[in-house]
């Protein structure tokens, strides 16, 4: 028997699911879904108890994310750490909990996301723009896969092999989890796939080109060729918006899309995003 508050949590974690990517749609100016996911938020809010809703609307208005998971027993929202009594109520559903730092209601996820944390030596020099979450080693500009799931399962396969996350296949599963909600694919051949609530660092971005393209079922109809796949801590999650906005803007005209299309190599791949994002993503 599924308990009444797991089921409030799960209702919850598909709402703010909902208002997330709503929010994701605005940021990369793609407006044909935005009327079926106010109809879908709208239902799903209508359906909480007036008090939890409140409280909920309410956290929303000072930011995105207003249920989010406990990493490592702490409040992946604000890092703040939580008494053992409260992380086994957390993972134990029973009631719903809410941080006492920043009153986020939180959850244990089914299966936690993590990554490597980042190593940085003393002396390592300050770094700006997109380098500060992007490295040459993440470039993809000869992509192999025919699908969408081979596409993004080879764009798991490299973060993992350049030691930025740790379970492939969980990143994979969790990433076609979220174009379940949405399709992340926007107009002129560009995808933003993405996982939130990978915790363990900071906000990665992996760049991938698909030379034929794939169907991401984009509002146009067009193939996808362009992906800008993200992996997103929970603390990064207004910063992400931020960052899908930058790189909208970035690659809005052909002339720069057609660039990342015909980059031969990683190292030239990266020249381009860094010269080409240098004014919009600080």
């Amino acid at each position: 028997m599924v308990r009444k508050e797991t089921h409030t949590i799960k209702h919850l974690i598909q709402l703010q699911d909902l208002i997330v990517a709503r929010a994701q749609q605005q940021a990369s100016h793609s407006e044909p879904q935005l009327e079926q996911l106010d109809k879908n938020i709208a239902t799903l809010a209508g359906e909480l108890p007036l008090d939890l809703k409140t409280h909920f609307n309410r956290l929303l208005q000072k930011s995105i994310e207003a249920i989010v998971p406990i990493s490592g027993g702490n409040c992946s929202g604000c890092g703040f750490a939580l008494t053992k009594t409260m992380v086994n109520s957390v993972n134990g559903g029973d009631e719903l909990n809410r941080c006492p730092n920043c009153t986020r209601i939180l959850y244990a996820p089914d299966v936690p996301l993590t990554r490597h944390a980042p190593r940085r030596r003393w002396g390592d020099p300050v770094k700006h723009g997109i380098e500060r979450f992007s490295a040459p080693e993440l470039m993809m500009p000869a992509l192999q896969g025919t699908t969408k799931e081979e596409i993004l399962l080879e764009m798991c396969e490299n973060l993992r092999e350049q030691g930025y996350i740790e379970n492939r296949d969980d990143l994979h599963a969790a990433v076609l989890r979220r174009e379940a909600i949405v399709s992340t694919a926007v107009d002129h051949g560009i995808a933003f796939p993405h996982v939130r609530g990978v915790e363990g660092g900071g906000l990665v971005l992996s760049v991938g080109i698909s030379k034929k393209g794939v169907q991401f079922d984009a509002t146009d109809g067009k193939l996808s060729k362009i992906f800008f796949y993200m992996v997103i801590p929970t603390a990064a999650s207004a910063f992400y918006l931020k960052l899908l906005s930058g790189l909208t803007k970035s690659f809005s005209t052909k002339e720069a899309r057609d660039l990342l299309l015909k980059a031969k190599s990683p190292e030239e791949l990266w020249k381009i995003m860094v010269k080409t994002t240098k004014k919009t993503i600080v």
